[in-house]
């Protein structure tokens, strides 16, 4: 036969349902707390993993920027040729003319500028380079080689010894050719390029006075 429970037991029992009762939704609420937690750790994963696969890698070499005719723009440069040794006069304007002064130079397009030069005649040579340095062109006739020095050419064409230089200072091809077009030589410091308005080019010292 059954026995009856007395009331001791029956009161322990009753205590024991009410804790169960008032731990049951504790419990379901850290349940839910730790699945939102989860979600939400998993959601800023992911997060970062879509951000991480979006962001490109950096590129190993930055673009080259090649310029065009006309995009840097032409400028008119006034340099003065007044006591100035040729060769360093003349491989400054060849980097004019050839744009080798800008940032944006480019070796097989036109970027250079217009170059004017004055006081063609008072450009100076060291040394005893007058007497002997030789000038020479031929008559396309058999025999017709022709010479002269560099006094010579300064008292009849002051202006070729400065054209020569640069000439000669560019790379050979086409393009020196156009380039060598945007020089201008002139004896004396008169010009008809003022309506350009040629700026005047300080050229840097290089253990001479300008």
């Amino acid at each position: 036969m059954a026995t009856k429970k007395t009331e001791s037991e029956e009161k322990e029992t009753k205590k024991a349902a009410k804790s169960t009762k008032e731990s049951a939704p504790k419990a379901e609420a850290k349940t839910s707390a730790t699945k939102m937690a989860k979600k939400e750790a998993t959601s800023e994963a992911g997060a970062t993993k879509k951000v991480a696969t979006t962001t490109k890698r950096a590129p190993l070499m930055p673009k080259t920027y090649f310029a065009t005719e006309g995009t840097l723009g032409e400028q008119w440069k006034l340099v003065d040729a007044a006591g100035i040794p040729l060769g360093r006069l003349s491989s400054h304007i060849a980097n004019m003319l050839m744009g080798k002064t800008k940032a944006g130079y480019t070796r097989f397009a036109d970027t250079g500028d217009n170059v004017v030069v004055v006081n063609a005649e008072k450009v100076r040579l060291t040394g005893s380079k007058w007497d002997q340095k030789t000038y020479y062109h031929h008559t396309q006739f058999p025999g017709g080689i022709k010479s002269q020095t560099a006094k010579e050419v300064l008292s009849s064409h002051p202006e070729r010894l400065v054209q020569l230089a640069v000439y000669r200072m560019l790379p050979r091809g086409h393009m020196a050719r156009k380039w060598f077009k945007k020089l201008r030589v002139y004896v004396g410091t008169d010009h008809p390029h003022k309506a350009q308005q040629p700026e005047a080019v300080k050229l840097p010292n290089l253990g001479y006075h300008n």
